[in-house]
């Protein structure tokens, strides 16, 4: 593209092989070690990437159970800068992994605030659910004022997972409304009261 300038980067990424929850499992999946060579086949497979294999490097193995496995990798990245006058300065304005198409710097921000998005959506419903469990119980929702003071009542008796954190690493607000209750994320943009905030008040 003109006014461009592309440098060719590598970045590390923290990737959760889970041989139960990947489509189109092979036998390196069944045995009790993932090995380099299917981890680094299955990260150039994902989305149909079709990621140049040699592109891919694992570095370590960080962690391994029978179900889980998470591998350190390098992968090579293709950064494409633009400015729209030679007086002005570089920004990124679209990214290449492996011998894809160039995506849009705007178009990955969405796509990865949407994930987070969702994710803290089934973060408020786990609270919801612990909430709704512990007043079964107790005929009252719980005694508390923040996340801290809730999660602290809820976990691990009524919720199994200890949920305090939205998708973008905020704290969760946990309000009492008269005899319920309102979740709450401050969403991408972290600022209280603007259009992508995010609530649950059942």
């Amino acid at each position: 593209m003109k006014g461009s300038s592309r440098l060719a980067s590598y970045t590390f990424l923290r990737v959760v092989l889970a041989c139960s929850m990947i489509a189109g499992i092979s036998a390196g999946c069944s045995s009790s070690r993932l090995s380099h060579d299917e981890a680094r086949k299955q990260i150039a497979e994902i989305g149909n990437a079709s990621l140049v294999p040699d592109s891919i490097h694992i570095q370590r193995i960080v962690s391994q159970t029978d179900k889980d496995v998470i591998a350190e990798t390098s992968v090579a990245m293709a950064f494409e800068f633009q400015r729209t006058k030679s007086s002005e300065p570089w920004h990124i304005a679209a990214v290449r992994l492996g011998d894809r198409d160039w995506v849009g710097v705007a178009e990955i921000i969405a796509a990865v605030n949407e994930s987070r998005r969702r994710t803290t959506l089934e973060s408020f419903q786990k609270l919801a659910v612990g909430i709704e469990a512990y007043r079964q119980r107790n005929g009252a929702s719980p005694n508390a004022t923040d996340i801290v003071g809730l999660t602290n009542t809820l976990h691990p008796t009524y919720m199994t997972d200890l949920v305090r954190l939205d998708a973008w690493g905020r704290p969760i607000r946990y309000e009492v409304v008269g005899a319920g209750f309102r979740l709450l994320s401050d969403g991408a943009d972290g600022v209280r009261g603007t259009p992508d905030d995010l609530q649950l008040a059942p």
